[in-house]
């Protein structure tokens, strides 16, 4: 029972409120799912202190599914179709675009964010000795907590890292923001996503302040029709006195204490600047709002990311919505399907870039891109049916490409991939690292680690790669084993 479903219905009696409000907090001082493992000891506090970082806050550009690196950040030969060609003969199915950044080239479709790369750093030789194969779940696991499904304990996702370790930025902006997921607890493939996007062990406290569709605004930050506000303070009232009536056990738990706090956040926010960020199709001039639509909620939740961002958000997540075998996850059509995925991405990244830039806002701003996994060629006509891992170190040399729907980069490929990196006091116009020129494209040069990745993302945010918390009786560090450490050369 979220704040918006026990406080804001105008049809709900005085007990079917106290009903659901007293199964919100049992709900909160006892379930697992909700706040992390029961057993789990109070956190203790921290093995080291955040120091001052090149940025205070982050947006985390989130595309699931596996962005093809070869048709976009880290493009190669353009090798048009031709009936009967070999799987490695694909190298790349786009032409290669200059960029505003000297010696820096992408895919074609993505012009807008090229011309911007004069700001940006692009890391080519992520690695990975884990090899996925057709598991996204815990590919993207992996990626948003630095841990390996099952990492022992819930392990805490990046954003809940953040907002835990920072804090607010600003008192009325929650520090961990998403937008573009849907709220759906009836699908477990929806419960796993939640779970890696979530607090972990660390509680109700820092999981994100979920927004689901940009453009339709937070109506729980509104009061409906009938309901005025000190109504809704009386209902909030009314919860204060069942949680003081409840059992000993559920009020002194620190769980139920936070979930108690996040409501009072939330209600806080109806009476806050911040709600006036959802405003946008009112605010913004006519050019701004066609800048960013491209017919598809991503394109509105960039937007929204630098409103937030304006009013003093710490941590937003804009993510293009996963589901199997959409978006970016191709198993076929590889080619038109890049070309429509990045006409959906390249404007609103592009000009959110732009616009941080000319607000002042891109120097103290990290903003990073990224996917669980890379592409490769498929190794046999039904690309995803092959061995886990097999395509890793296939070259695609027995496989007759005989249709243009076997065209493209439906491998998954866990060995290599690319991330890119805007603000925040990442170096402006690099590249570091470089993969081969045929398959398969690994790394030669300068191959990174993820836990690398996390460490310069926290050094950037002033968190050590060391920080940890205490669950269980041991410290669980924000990088595996804190043993990460940051790219040097990725700052200025």
């Amino acid at each position: 029972m979220t704040l918006g479903a026990a406080l804001m219905s105008s049809h709900m009696n005085r007990r079917q409120f106290l009903q659901a409000t007293l199964a919100s907090a049992a709900a909160a001082g006892l379930s697992r799912y909700a706040c992390g493992e029961a057993t789990a000891a109070a956190p203790s506090e921290a093995s080291s202190a955040p120091f001052k970082g090149t940025a205070d806050a982050m947006i985390l550009i989130w595309l699931p599914g596996g962005v093809a690196q070869t048709d976009t950040w880290d493009p190669k030969k353009h090798t048009p179709f031709e009936k009967g060609m070999k799987g490695n003969q694909i190298l790349g199915t786009c032409p290669i675009i200059n960029s505003a950044a000297d010696g820096i080239q992408l895919g074609c479709g993505l012009e807008t964010i090229a011309s911007v790369m004069n700001e940006g750093a692009i890391l080519r030789s992520l690695t990975n000795e884990t090899k996925f194969g057709a598991v996204h779940l815990k590919a993207q696991y992996y990626m948003k907590t630095g841990y390996l499904f099952p990492a022992g304990v819930k392990a805490p996702s990046m954003g809940s890292i953040v907002a835990r370790s920072l804090g607010r930025k600003n008192p009325n902006v929650p520090a961990y923001i998403d937008i573009g997921r849907d709220i759906n607890s009836a699908d477990q493939e929806f419960l796993f996503i939640n779970e890696y996007s979530g607090p972990g062990f660390y509680g109700p406290k820092y999981a994100p302040f979920m927004i689901p569709q940009p453009a339709e605004g937070m109506a729980t930050l509104n009061a409906v029709a009938g309901m005025k506000i000190d109504r809704l303070d009386r209902r909030q009232h009314y919860l204060e006195t069942i949680m003081g009536l409840s059992a000993p056990e559920l009020q002194q738990s620190t769980k139920a204490s936070d979930y108690a706090k996040v409501m009072e956040d939330a209600r806080a926010m109806m009476d806050s600047p911040v709600k006036k960020a959802f405003d946008f199709a009112k605010d913004e001039k006519p050019e701004v709002l066609k800048a960013y639509d491209v017919g598809h909620r991503f394109g509105h939740g960039c937007l929204l990311a630098r409103r937030l961002i304006e009013t003093g958000a710490r941590f937003v997540e804009v993510e293009y919505q996963y589901a199997a075998f959409r978006g970016f996850d191709m198993h076929e059509s590889g080619k038109p399907r890049m070309e429509q995925m990045k006409a959906q991405i390249d404007r609103p990244i592009g000009t959110l870039i732009k616009e941080l830039k000319e607000r002042g806002l891109l120097d103290r701003t990290l903003v990073v891109i990224a996917t669980e996994f890379g592409r490769t060629i498929a190794n046999q006509p039904a690309a995803g049916s092959e061995p886990d891992g097999f395509a890793e170190k296939s070259d695609g040399s027995t496989l007759s490409i005989d249709s243009e729907k076997m065209y493209g980069f439906h491998g998954h490929f866990s060995s290599c991939n690319s991330m890119v990196f805007f603000g925040g006091g990442v170096k402006k116009g690099f590249v570091y690292g470089k993969t081969q020129e045929h398959h398969p494209m690994i790394a030669v040069e300068n191959p990174v680690p993820l836990t690398d990745v996390h460490a310069t993302i926290y050094k950037a945010l002033g968190i050590p790669a060391n920080h940890h918390y205490v669950t269980e009786g041991r410290p669980f560090y924000v990088t595996n084993n804190g043993k990460g450490k940051a790219i040097d050369a990725m700052f200025a």
